[in-house]
């Protein structure tokens, strides 16, 4: 599994395109968890978070989630924003969003064989 971060309209998409051609894109604004489970290539996985909680799961759920992923989609590449840095929103919603998708990209990355954080079209190698 590979995860990419980086804030919006950065190029993870474009990377992971470019490294792996004619592979099939799902996109976690519309999918379903299982949908996502079996993706090629999943964008949009902050989203997919957002969905999945206003959908009644929990952290830990989608943490489970996470890790099951290792059996599941080993191959995968995993696009998601950035979502935790700056102003602390006020909603509490929003924090807990945000606090959800830093926890589920902690659990992918410490599967995954490579971790990226892409700004400016340019790739940073994290792990691997």
């Amino acid at each position: 599994m590979r995860l990419i971060i980086g804030g919006q309209a950065q190029g993870k998409l474009a990377l992971a395109l470019a490294e792996t051609p004619g592979a099939q894109v799902t996109d976690g604004e519309t999918c379903t968890l299982a949908e996502a489970s079996r993706a090629q290539v999943l964008d949009h996985l902050h989203l997919l978070v957002r969905r999945a909680l206003q959908a009644g799961e929990t952290e830990n759920s989608l943490l489970r989630w996470a890790a099951s992923l290792r059996e599941t989609a080993p191959d995968a590449v995993i696009l998601c924003d950035e979502v935790g840095c700056g102003v602390v929103p006020l909603e509490r919603e929003e924090r807990v969003w945000r606090e959800a998708v830093g926890r589920v990209c902690c659990r992918l990355a410490q599967d995954a064989q490579r971790v990226d954080r892409v700004a400016c079209g340019l790739p940073q190698r994290l792990k691997g």
